[in-house]
């Protein structure tokens, strides 16, 4: 079964994603971008390219800060803490991803949220 690692609010990242595939360009929107793993248990099924854990923390984690960042497989400088991934079978695949939120989106959730109290 696919474990889900998503970064936490503080490692979010400001960008801007366009939300229109079918007319680029036309509906550009700001927004908060985090870092996000698809952990596929060894012997599920999945990408052989994808990397295993081991090697995702070899060649990914920062020796400075000690995060870990999928800027290479998502152009994007997102960064996540390395350690809920050490818990994990080494040879357990992940797809490096990142989930994206307007600033839109956020904002009405706040509104929302501030109604509800």
């Amino acid at each position: 079964m696919t474990k889900w690692i998503s970064a936490p609010a503080e490692y979010g990242v400001e960008t801007s994603q366009d939300m229109d595939p079918h007319h680029p360009g036309t509906h550009v929107l700001p927004g908060i971008a985090r870092a996000h793993l698809g952990v596929y248990e060894p012997g599920e099924e999945c990408s052989p390219t994808l990397p295993t854990v081991a090697e995702l923390l070899a060649t990914s984690v920062n020796p400075v800060t000690g995060l870990l960042s999928i800027e290479r497989y998502t152009g994007l400088p997102l960064r996540l803490d390395p350690a809920p991934l050490r818990e994990l079978p080494a040879d357990a695949r992940v797809g490096p991803g990142y989930s994206f939120v307007t600033h839109e989106a956020l904002a009405r959730k706040a509104k929302d949220d501030e109604q509800e109290r």
